[in-house]
C-alpha cells in the first residue's frame, strides 16, 4: 500500500475516523493493527520479520535497563546492535558481498532470489537508536510492549522514515491526544504538499531521467540534464513522501519531526546535509561520528569521522558499490570543506558558493542513479566527451511524457494555487487558524483529483522504498 495509491487515500481516513472514536487507552490497539495491515500489504510474511526485531530489541531493552554491571550492559548493547546489522546485513547485502568474495577470489556466485523487506533500512536504524539510548541513559526502557511495538512499525514513517527517536515518539503515542481542528488543517496541507511534489513533479520528471539512464549511449549534454533534474525529482518524491507522512501522522495528533529544509539552497556541503534527509544525518552524527572523535580530536581526526560517515551512508542507500563512491565523493566534498574552513577563513561569495554546491552534489547523483559502477563509469566517459546537444536535446524529448488532462489543469489553477496562496506557509510546528479547514477540505479534494488522475497512468514508487 503506498502513498500515492487509491487504496491509501480511503484507508488514512477509515483508521482517522475509528481513531478519534476509540476511547484513548485502546488507540494503540488500532493503530498498531493498522500498522501491521499497512506493512502487510506489500508482503505479510515479512511481517514476521519487523516483529522479531521488535520483540528481540524490546527485550534487550529491558535487560539493559535491569543490569547494573557496565560489561553486561556493553554486551547485551553488542549483541542487540550485530543481530539487527546481521538481519539488514543478510536481507540487503547477502549477495554483494558474496560477488565481491568471488570476485576477490576468482570463483563464481549464484545469486539468491532475497526479497528486500520494505524500509528495513528505517525501522531497524530505530530499533537501534532506541538500545542505544538506553545504554548511555538518555531514555529508559518501554515497559509496555504494544507501544514500542507501535514506535518501531507506526505505519506514516515506517516505510521511508523519517527515522524517529524513543524520548520523542513514545510519549506522543501514550498521550491523550484531543481532537484539534487546526492539526487537522496542517496535515491536510502537508498531505496535499507531499501528493503535488510526487505526482505533479517527480513523476512527470521521471521518464526524462530514465530515457537518458537507459540509453546504451546518452549524450554528455543529456547526462548532465539528467543528473539535474534526478536531484530535483528525488527530492520532490523523497520530501514529498515526507511531508504526507508527516500530514498522515498529524490527523492522528502526532507531529513528526522536518525531514528536509530546503537543501538545494545550501551554501556548502555541510550545510546540504543539516538540510537533506535530516533524520539520517542526526542519527549518523549521534551514532557515529561522535563517537569516533567528531570535532573534537583534531582536524585529522575529523576528516577520518566524516570519511566513515559518509561511506556507512552510502552503503546505507543501496547494495551496489556506486553507492559507495556516492558517498565518499560526498566526503571528499565534505573534507575541501572542512580543510578550507580551517586555513582559509574567507568565504567566495553566496552566489558563486550555492553553483558550486548544487553541481557537485548534482554531479554525485550520477552515481547514485546508475545503480552500478560500470554504468556509472559508462555515464562519466560520455559526460566527459564531446557534447552535441541536438543528440541530448532529441534524447530527452523521445522520453513518453504523462500528460494531465486541461480539465485537470484548469481545476488547479482555478482551485489549488489560490487556496494555497491564502494558507500560511507549510511548517511542521506552527498551528493554523480554524477558519483554514475549510480551504484544507479543497486543497485535500484537489489532491485527490489530482491523485485519481496520475493513479489512471503508470504508477512510479517512491524511490526511497528500496531502501
Amino acid at each position: 500500500m503506498s502513498f500515492d495509491s487509491l487504496t491509501y487515500a480511503v484507508f488514512l481516513p477509515c483508521v482517522c475516523l475509528v481513531h478519534w472514536l476509540c476511547p484513548a487507552r485502546h488507540r494503540w490497539i488500532l493503530l498498531l493493527i493498522a500498522s501491521y495491515i499497512f506493512y502487510g500489504s506489500w508482503n505479510i510474511r515479512l511481517s514476521l520479520l519487523i516483529f522479531i526485531v521488535t520483540g528481540c530489541t524490546w527485550l534487550a531493552g529491558l535487560a539493559m535497563e535491569k543490569a547494573e554491571r557496565p560489561p553486561v550492559r556493553r554486551c547485551l548493547l553488542g549483541f542487540t546492535v550485530l543481530f539487527c546489522l546481521c538481519v539488514l546485513g543478510y536481507f540487503k547485502y547477502f549477495n554483494l558481498l558474496g560477488n565481491t568474495f568471488a570476485m576477490l577470489t576468482g570463483g563464481s556466485w549464484q545469486i539468491r532470489e532475497i526479497i528486500l523487506p520494505a524500509g528495513i533500512s528505517f525501522y531497524t536504524f530505530q530499533a537501534m537508536s532506541y538500545v542505544i539510548d538506553i545504554y548511555r541513559r538518555k531514555t529508559v526502557a518501554e515497559k509496555h510492549f504494544g507501544y514500542y511495538a507501535l514506535y518501531i512499525s507506526f505505519f506514516p514513517q515506517l516505510v521511508a522514515g523519517p527515522i524517529e527517536r524513543a524520548v520523542d515518539l513514545i510519549p506522543q503515542l501514550r498521550q491523550d491526544r484531543k481532537f484539534h481542528p487546526e492539526d487537522a488543517a496542517a496535515g491536510l496541507r502537508l498531505i496535499l504538499s507531499g501528493f503535488f511534489r510526487k505526482l505533479a513533479v517527480a513523476d512527470l520528471i521521471a521518464p526524462f531521467v530514465d530515457a537518458v539512464f537507459r540509453s546504451q549511449a546518452p549524450d554528455g549534454s543529456a547526462v548532465m540534464a539528467a543528473a539535474v533534474l534526478f536531484g530535483l525529482q528525488i527530492y520532490c518524491d523523497f520530501s514529498g513522501y515526507s511531508e504526507i507522512a508527516a500530514g498522515s501522522a498529524r490527523l492522528l495528533g502526532i507531529r513528526l519531526m522536518r525531514n528536509f529544509d530546503r537543501p538545494y539552497c545550501a551554501r556548502n556541503i555541510r550545510e546540504f546535509w543539516r538540510r537533506w534527509h535530516i533524520s539520517l544525518t542526526v542519527w549518523f552524527t549521534d551514532y557515529v561520528y561522535i563517537p569516533l572523535g567528531g570535532s573534537r580530536k583534531g582536524l585529522l581526526r575529523q576528516l577520518l569521522a566524516s570519511s566513515a560517515v559518509f561511506a556507512l551512508c552510502g552503503l546505507w542507500h543501496g547494495a551496489d558499490w556506486s553507492f559507495l563512491v556516492w558517498g565518499l565523493l560526498h566526503a571528499c566534498l565534505m573534507a575541501l570543506y572542512t580543510v578550507r574552513r580551517h586555513f582559509l577563513k574567507k568565504a567566495l561569495p553566496e552566489p558563486v558558493e550555492r553553483f558550486l554546491t548544487l553541481a557537485a552534489v548534482s554531479f554525485a547523483w550520477i552515481f547514485f542513479r546508475a545503480g552500478s559502477m560500470p554504468h556509472a563509469l559508462s555515464l562519466l566517459h560520455r559526460l566527459f566527451s564531446v557534447w552535441h546537444p541536438a543528440a541530448g536535446a532529441q534524447l530527452l524529448l523521445s522520453a513518453p511524457v504523462r500528460t494531465v488532462s486541461p480539465a485537470v489543469l484548469l481545476f488547479l489553477l482555478a482551485v489549488l494555487l489560490p487556496a494555497v496562496r491564502r494558507l500560511p506557509a507549510l511548517t511542521y510546528g506552527e498551528s493554523t487558524d480554524t477558519s483554514d479547514m475549510a480551504w484544507a477540505g479543497i486543497l485535500l479534494a484537489a489532491a485527490m483529483a489530482l491523485l485519481i488522475r496520475m493513479d489512471s497512468g503508470v504508477s512510479n514508487a517512491f524511490i526511497y522504498f528500496q531502501f
